[in-house]
């Protein structure tokens, strides 16, 4: 049944990755409901991410403490905090929610709200808690899977693109720091991401250098390291196999500042992350190395992206429980540059530069 809402609420507060992968469901929401308020509820780190969204009216941080390391969480315990969430959503009056949070915590808080349209996947046992029951494909993109959402109270799709929202002074600060690094323009910039929100979606450092010096070899290189302040740790390892040179910001930008950072850069290689689907929403061509997560999901969304991944037995499998790293361990360097090298030539060659 097409929806009728004035006020609407967008449940997915979970991971940086996710909310990148929610702004074509916004846009598109937003183009049916041009009038309509539309709140958003967030994890707050991951919502930084989002901040200058034309297409909500509200940001709504939802903080509790998950196996994510990048999460945050109150003082209070989990019980109250999940009575203020439902105080603020029966004060608000929403007369529909989207549930792209696959939870039942998250569908049985809309339910006790009593919001009257309650959208989402029929899950983890949520069916009964739903008004409208979206089925969830495993075998499909999060992005797909998120429009589906709309399809099912028959609003149309325009735009699936991924886009954020740099400010002006964002990518002024971007390329401030590189003239003061000394970088030229035609110099070819790559952005390194080895850190993951978990261990076995990380690749031997190792492997990183050698890639990095191979790359090096095709012209001049340089690299960027960007994430939180405790992955600074893994590029000073990397620095240390082969003393690259690198721009290290992690902890230095926010991650808005580090979305016009990507901008002002021309390749992406690292490990599947919230950061790929950042540098993916920037516009720039991404090779991506997948292990337990599947890659059909969860892989950059857009046109000229690499994707490096092992399908074991056991794939796709939850991160949190492998202890192995096997699959990631079977890619290997050669895999990678043969992926790469093309990719890096024509940078290369677009900069005017030769080999």
């Amino acid at each position: 049944m097409k929806l009728d809402a004035k006020k609407i609420l967008v449940m997915r507060y979970r991971f940086i990755g996710d909310t990148v992968l929610t702004v074509p469901f916004l846009r598109n929401l937003r183009a049916a409901f041009p009038q309509a308020r539309i709140d958003l509820m967030l994890e707050p780190f991951s919502g930084q991410v989002i901040e200058g969204c034309p297409y909500v009216d509200r940001i709504i941080p939802f903080e509790l403490k998950t196996i994510h390391k990048y999460s945050t969480q109150t003082d209070r315990g989990k019980l109250a905090a999940y009575r203020s969430y439902l105080r603020l959503l029966r004060e608000e009056r929403y007369d529909a929610a989207f549930v792209l949070k696959r939870s039942l915590s998250s569908a049985l808080l809309v339910w006790i709200a009593r919001i009257p349209r309650r959208i989402g996947f029929a899950t983890e046992g949520r069916g009964l808690l739903l008004t409208d029951r979206v089925v969830y494909r495993q075998n499909q993109h999060e992005v797909e899977n998120f429009l589906d959402c709309l399809r099912a109270v028959q609003t149309p799709i325009g735009s699936t693109k991924l886009e954020l929202w740099p400010l002006p002074e964002h990518e002024t600060a971007a390329r401030e720091r590189f003239r003061a690094a000394g970088w030229r323009e035609n110099e070819c910039r790559v952005v390194i991401h080895a850190a993951a929100s978990l261990p076995a979606k990380q690749w031997p450092l190792d492997r990183f250098a050698h890639v990095m010096r191979k790359l090096r070899e095709q012209g001049t290189v340089r690299f960027v390291y960007t994430g939180a302040k405790n992955d600074s740790a893994l590029y000073e390892e990397i620095e240390r196999l082969g003393d690259f040179g690198g721009l290290n910001l992690c902890g230095k930008a926010s991650l808005r500042e580090n979305v016009a950072v990507y901008r002002n850069c021309d390749l992406f290689f690292g490990v599947d992350s919230g950061p790929m689907h950042m540098a993916a929403a920037a516009g720039i061509p991404v090779v991506a190395l997948f292990g337990p997560t599947d890659e059909r999901k969860w892989g950059p969304w857009g046109e000229g992206h690499v994707i490096l991944s092992k399908r074991l037995a056991c794939h796709p499998c939850k991160p949190h429980k492998c202890a192995t790293r096997e699959c990631m361990e079977k890619i290997t360097t050669q895999e990678v540059l043969t992926a790469l090298e093309p990719k890096l030539r024509a940078v290369i060659a677009g900069k005017g530069r030769t080999t």
